[in-house]
């Protein structure tokens, strides 16, 4: 890119891409450093998540705690039911304490329904077969409320990269945004399912306390202080799953890092063999991820393993003293064991999904920072674009876009401001093609940026036909401009896709003009599938020269104001070069262009030529009047 880029710390000598390291990771959003690394307990930590939950859809939630409530009621009336029907059954007669015969009695007694054993078992069959649809239904409502809910996270995430200054987005590495879309959105998935079934769970299980309530209140008392007591010893294995969800979150940002570097720089370390390098930064990176992952599982299987075997204790002793100390009936014991021992599994399983929770609320912190971060970052007139409801119009070049003493400095990781462009005075005539020259590293690609709206001036102003270039006409002057940089690029689609994407409206004989403007009409007609053959990943099945005219061609669908071409063509042989020369020249005069480039030949037909150095004009040569 321009002279503004720093290559960070830590990045591949092969590709300039970061490589993991141990100091990078969580913490690379400004807001990380409030989330994945704060010490705020479990249950501070969920209000933000939880909240983000219940405003995703508010009344579609509430239907579906409704229908939890409905799956739990129906559940609990099949238990209260299994008391008068063993007692029909002839295992013995209930205690008074209990009162379910009764109940039984006079609920079906209002149905019609006398209390014999054929009418309890048909009406037990009747709950349980209702209590199966409603389940199965809020299994799909569920199901449907988490995927809205991740895939609204993923939009926003998406969308705020999308918005986000672009001199924002040169900031972060493009696996820490990878990873945030893919890795980080599935674990608040995995967060969001144990969220809401912990909500099942403890529907259905205050549903059950309140049925063996009813039977008798002096056992589930005593089951309810030891199930308390059972949370309190192994609560501290939920903090551990939370610190394993933040280091997992940095293991997993470190091995999308490794396999961006890899891919990236596989040519290049493959013709140095220089391959071990790669795959030893990749092996560091999943050990660290599983090693985490393993421990997360120890933990949850500690804390399984420690609540079963307590759960068989306790349980025993409630059997112990319902039988000898409160006599109760056979027929209401057997309900109470029935109940406890579904208990046990709800509750094992409840406090998995609080430890999925807890490893999950990093990812989701993560999320959130990222979100903020680029939120913050986001530019003036996309924040009202976002707000307003019509379209915005392109901004038209009748006259000149001018640079007004504009200068132009970035801050360093380090906090020391470098000046890029120091008070850049020209101007671009509409129609006419001016060339910037200048070494590496002079700015050259930086005052094309700003020419584009990119970046903004830290001080002067960059003027479209006297209009400053900030605010709302900048979303609208990008709609009027087109790029084309020295490395072509092209999405693993047909050639009619990826011009389209430049502009989806066009007709079929835009295209076949902008290829044929764009010299590549010749070589795309003589393709198998002609305008529908697909180009492969980064159009890898056309030639250097070939991409380089497709993409000239997607930029001249555009019909753009301002044609800015950076080094476009640097890379390309001379017939390649020739052939866009040639393109470029049929355009002189009809479109504005700005043309970045080294070689004489690319600037031969410029009506003026600017000399960059240092982030200054050091010369300015024109047609009609040469002087420097």
């Amino acid at each position: 890119m321009g002279a503004y880029r720093d290559s960070p710390a830590g990045s591949c000598s092969l590709c300039g891409r970061s490589l993991p390291s141990a100091d990078r990771g969580v913490g690379r959003f400004k807001v990380s450093a409030r989330g994945p690394t704060t010490t705020a307990s479990p249950l501070g930590r969920l209000r933000p998540f939880a909240a983000a939950l219940i405003a995703h859809s508010p009344r579609r939630l509430a239907w579906v705690i409704a229908i939890q409530v409905a799956v739990a009621l129906t559940q609990g009336i099949g238990l209260l039911l299994l008391v008068p029907l063993l007692e029909a059954a002839g295992v013995s007669k209930a205690s008074s304490a209990g009162g379910l015969v009764e109940l039984a009695r006079n609920s079906l007694g209002a149905l019609g329904v006398p209390l014999t054993l054929g009418a309890l078992l048909v009406t037990y069959v009747v709950v349980v077969a209702l209590t199966a649809v409603l389940t199965a239904y809020q299994s799909v409502r569920l199901v449907r409320y988490r995927l809205e809910f991740v895939d609204g996270q993923r939009r926003r995430l998406y969308r705020s990269i999308a918005r986000a200054e672009w001199r924002h987005v040169l900031g972060l590495r493009q696996s820490d945004l990878l990873t945030a879309l893919t890795v980080d959105v599935n674990w608040v998935g995995q967060g969001t399912l144990a969220a809401l079934s912990l909500g099942v769970a403890a529907v259905v299980m205050a549903v059950q306390l309140a049925v063996a309530l009813r039977i008798s209140p002096a056992v589930t008392g005593l089951a309810a202080l030891t199930g308390g007591v059972l949370a309190t010893l192994v609560w501290p294995l939920v903090g551990r799953s939370r610190r394993l969800g933040r280091e997992l979150v940095v293991h997993n940002r470190r091995v999308l890092a490794s396999v961006a570097g890899f891919l990236d720089g596989l040519k290049l370390a493959k013709a140095h063999g220089l391959e071990s390098g790669h795959l030893n930064s990749f092996d560091s990176a999943i050990a660290g991820a599983r090693r985490s992952q393993i421990d997360f599982a120890k933990a949850s299987a500690t804390a399984t393993a420690v609540q079963l075997a307590l759960t068989a204790v306790v349980l025993a002793v409630l059997v112990d003293v319902a039988v000898d100390h409160l006599h109760l009936a056979l027929s209401e014991l057997l309900v109470l064991a029935f109940i406890f021992t579904r208990l046990v599994p709800q509750i094992t399983s409840a406090q998995s999904q609080i430890q999925t929770l807890a490893q999950a609320l990093p990812a989701f912190d993560e999320l959130r920072g990222v979100i903020a971060d680029c939120g913050e970052a986001a530019e003036v007139g996309e924040r009202r674009l976002a707000l307003s409801a019509s379209p915005r119009q392109p901004l038209v070049l009748e006259d000149r876009l001018s640079f007004k003493a504009v200068s132009f400095s970035y801050l360093r990781p380090d906090g020391r401001a470098v000046e890029v462009l120091h008070e850049v005075s020209f101007d671009l005539p509409a129609r006419s093609t001016t060339a910037l020259v200048g070494p590496s590293g002079a700015g050259k690609t930086s005052l094309a940026d700003l020419a584009v709206g990119l970046l903004s001036p830290t001080s002067g102003n960059v003027l479209v036909d006297g209009l400053a270039l900030s605010g709302d006409a900048v979303a609208s002057w990008r709609d009027a401009i087109a790029m084309v940089p020295q490395e072509a690029f092209l999405f693993h689609e047909s050639i009619r896709t990826n011009l389209l994407w430049a502009r989806p409206e066009a007709s079929e004989v835009n295209i076949w003009q902008a290829l044929a403007t764009a010299a590549a009409e010749q070589f795309v007609r003589g393709l198998p599938e002609g305008v529908d053959t697909v180009v492969g990943d980064r159009g890898a099945r056309l030639s250097g020269g070939e991409r380089q005219r497709i993409a000239l061609a997607r930029a001249l669908l555009r019909q753009p104001a301002l044609l800015v071409l950076d080094e476009a063509t640097n890379s390309l042989d001379a017939g390649n070069e020739t052939l866009i020369l040639d393109a470029l020249v049929q355009l002189h005069g009809q479109v504005t262009m700005l043309v970045i480039a080294h070689q004489p030949s690319t600037i031969r037909h410029a009506d003026q030529v600017i000399t960059v150095d240092h982030g200054r004009i050091v010369a300015t040569r024109r047609r009609e009047l040469e002087h420097s």
